[in-house]
């Protein structure tokens, strides 16, 4: 019986955990508002990118690398998502699932794209990927537009974390 049960409670923890690996939230001004002021005193980079977009897809392994790398830093990644379509939602956790993410991960949730735009930073025209480094005091720093490797993404962090 013990044995059961021990089985089932690692079976719930499981799903529990793997459901949650994947977990999508919508974001908006007050959600992304809100992860920069929880994430005072850590350089954050968010990075916006769809599944449909080529170059984002081709950079995303260089960010989880660098994620990995400053895991035990003073630094929080945050993927936000452009994707739409009925059934963006699964698209997105397969893609997440695929690439080991295992945390939480946001997409567009703004009335309208040229709000998300404004708010990110007043320069950016849209095009993805576009990463965005804030420096520990939640204040963005450095706009990124377009694809990038590991050696930009962790040049954009370094000048951040030593301070």
């Amino acid at each position: 019986m013990k044995l059961f049960f021990a089985l089932t409670l690692g079976f719930v923890i499981f799903i529990n955990f793997s459901a949650r690996s994947q977990e999508l939230v919508p974001a908006d001004r007050n959600t992304l508002d809100s992860i920069i002021s929880e994430n005072k005193g850590k350089v954050i980079l968010f990075n916006y990118w769809a599944t449909w977009c080529r170059p984002c897809v081709e950079e995303f392994p260089d960010i989880m690398k660098l994620n990995e790398k400053y895991k035990n830093k003073d630094f929080k990644l945050i993927f936000v998502s452009l994707d739409f379509g009925e059934d963006f939602k699964s698209e997105i956790q397969d893609f997440l699932k695929k690439n080991g993410v295992d945390f939480v991960t946001y997409y567009n949730n703004f009335k309208k794209d040229e709000e998300l735009l404004d708010y990110v930073d007043k320069n950016w025209e849209g095009g993805i990927p576009g990463t965005f480094v804030y420096d520990k005091n939640g204040k963005l720093q450095t706009s990124m537009i377009g694809k990038h490797n590991f050696k930009d993404f962790k040049s954009a962090v370094d000048k951040y974390l030593a301070k």
